[in-house]
């Protein structure tokens, strides 16, 4: 038995990452874990991180039955080239708000042949569940890099870190906001987090003393909780997924309205921060969280997915 994870041959962000680790993790527990090569246009993959060996091979030929191929809900291409093959087929559903971006409905997802669902999150299965999917799930909650708890006993500046490529005009409004309702704290810095590797996002989190969540239609959820492990204030959205995770104490969570509230509530810990107050509790409950999302526990969340998949390695 080989297991394939499907993919474009593109490993830079969160989701993509985490099927690095996922087949990394797989061979690690003695299975046959690969990956499966598919693109349209006629690019080679990129490299993998120079830390990441697994073999990978490219196109469908080959896959028997007893293989299984595991695509993502956004993967469309991906789905076409394995759906003639006679391989077993799994969607590793990490956005379930998009799980209609390469299938139709979910009678298209079964006659595709999808017999199973990996998510990464309790809130992301029960949301798959509520839409009708009654075939077997399996959660298995990704591993937060120990880069981001290791940063967090550095000096702290008071700014304001984001990801500006989720929420662009939002996290616009709720800075203009900030900044016309209390011009004295203009000057306070706003930092784009794009384009580092992990070990920088780690640093510039950990350096600063708010973090501004601004996910969107979440599985999960993966910079904030990185925020948390770096002991960063985090207020903003929790993005649906953010559900799985977030606590009045551990940090300040807001629907997709709630615009202004946020920025309310930056004046207000900026102002708090400035008189003195540590928030101790409060950055120790969002590390706690965030330590829940170990190495352990994500390997025992796959060891237990797969076993119930395909029997042991």
């Amino acid at each position: 038995m080989r297991i394939f994870y499907v993919t474009q041959g593109v490993h830079r962000t969160g989701g993509q990452l985490v099927n690095l680790d996922h087949v990394a993790a797989l061979r690690g527990l003695g299975y046959d874990a690969r990956f499966l090569f598919i693109r349209t246009d006629g690019t080679p993959p990129e490299p993998f991180p120079a830390d990441y060996d697994a073999p990978w091979q490219a196109g469908v030929d080959g896959l028997t039955a007893g293989d299984i191929v595991v695509v993502g809900e956004m993967f469309g291409a991906g789905a076409q080239a394995v759906m003639p093959t006679p391989a077993r087929k799994l969607i590793h559903n990490q956005g379930p708000y998009y799980s209609f971006m390469a299938f139709s409905d979910l009678a298209a997802m079964r006659r595709w042949g999808a017999e199973a669902m990996i998510l990464p999150s309790h809130f992301a299965a029960g949301l798959v569940a509520r839409m009708g999917w009654d075939l077997p799930t399996h959660v298995v909650r990704p591993a937060l890099d120990p880069v981001f708890a290791a940063s967090a006993a550095g000096a702290r500046r008071l700014q304001v870190a984001m990801i500006p490529n989720r929420r662009p005009q939002e996290w616009r409004l709720i800075r203009g906001v900030l900044r016309s309702r209390r011009p004295d704290l203009a000057e306070i810095p706003w930092i784009e987090i794009k384009g580092l590797p992990r070990g920088e996002v780690a640093r510039v989190m950990a350096e600063s003393e708010i973090f501004l969540a601004t996910g969107l239609l979440e599985g999960l959820g993966l910079p904030p909780l990185e925020a948390l492990a770096t002991g960063a204030l985090v207020i903003g959205f929790h993005g649906g997924g953010g559900r799985e995770y977030a606590t009045p104490e551990n940090g300040d969570w807001f629907d997709d309205d709630g615009h202004l509230e946020i920025a309310e509530t930056i004046a207000r810990r900026i102002d708090e921060l400035r008189s003195g107050e540590s928030f101790a509790a409060r950055r120790a409950a969002g590390q706690a969280t965030a330590a829940g999302f170990s190495r352990s526990a994500f390997e025992a969340q796959l060891a237990a997915a797969w076993a119930a998949i395909a029997g042991s390695p």
